[in-house]
């Protein structure tokens, strides 16, 4: 298995500062997304800055979509295409690192309610059908788009490429982590509640999914990995509301 994930692909048809570009844009995009759902609904409810984050994505993915696919080798590049993958295995397989997660959650936290970062304002509030709505389509298809073009799909193969197979592994789960750090941190003011769901799960699930992405050669795989896990996040959270 390390020998697959290990295997090498060619440099994309750009370099590791375009993908720092994209992971500067992605950050930006979040900011703007809440600020500006905020104001139109005058509303810090939890469903609302997800819509926020969920238009940050948005423009995130439109971004890449419109910047990396002008030529047909970009399109090759970012791996999204048909893949040999066998794309249920890989969301059970996803699944089933998202119910060992959330069992060391419960040991860390001694919490058996709280599902992600994302999702901790979710607990013990009084969330509207339409909010769990806007959960879940952020949580399994918005975030996981946007998150996968920038860090599977940019990032991946362009820092793969130019720091080395092992190094450029690790960089995008360490950028992957750091971005769920300072987008999603929860406000809370229990360490172990921060660190775990701020740094500690983000990092796991990186693990997974990235390894997904080298094992497969497909970022198509990753997203299917990412949405699993989000939509894992999702159910854990609606059956313990």
């Amino acid at each position: 298995m390390l020998k697959r994930i290990a295997q090498t692909e060619p440099m994309p048809p750009w370099n590791y500062l375009t993908a720092l570009g994209a992971f500067v844009v992605m950050f930006l995009s979040l900011i703007i997304g809440s600020s500006v759902i905020a104001i139109i609904f005058n509303d810090n409810s939890p469903p609302i800055l997800l819509a926020g984050w969920g238009l940050g994505m948005t423009i995130t993915s439109i971004y890449v979509f419109t910047s990396r696919r002008r030529a047909p080798q970009d399109v090759v590049a970012l791996r999204l295409g048909k893949t040999k993958a066998k794309l249920p295995i890989i969301a059970l397989w996803s699944l089933g690192f998202a119910i060992a997660f959330d069992l060391i959650s419960w040991v860390v936290v001694n919490n058996q309610t709280l599902s992600s970062a994302e999702l901790l304002s979710f607990s013990g509030a009084s969330i509207s059908p339409i909010g769990w709505i806007i959960a879940g389509i952020f949580m399994i298809l918005i975030q996981p788009l946007g998150e996968e073009l920038v860090f599977r799909g940019l990032m991946f193969p362009a820092f793969r490429g130019t720091f080395g197979v092992w190094m450029g592994f690790w960089m995008v789960i360490g950028f992957h982590t750091l971005f769920h750090f300072l987008a999603y941190q929860p406000a809370t003011p229990n360490t172990t509640f921060l660190l775990w769901y701020g740094v500690g799960l983000p990092f796991l699930d990186a693990v997974v999914i990235t390894s997904v992405r080298a094992y497969t050669g497909s970022t198509r795989a990753s997203f299917v990995a990412h949405a699993t896990i989000g939509a894992f996040a999702v159910i854990k959270a609606l059956i313990f509301a």
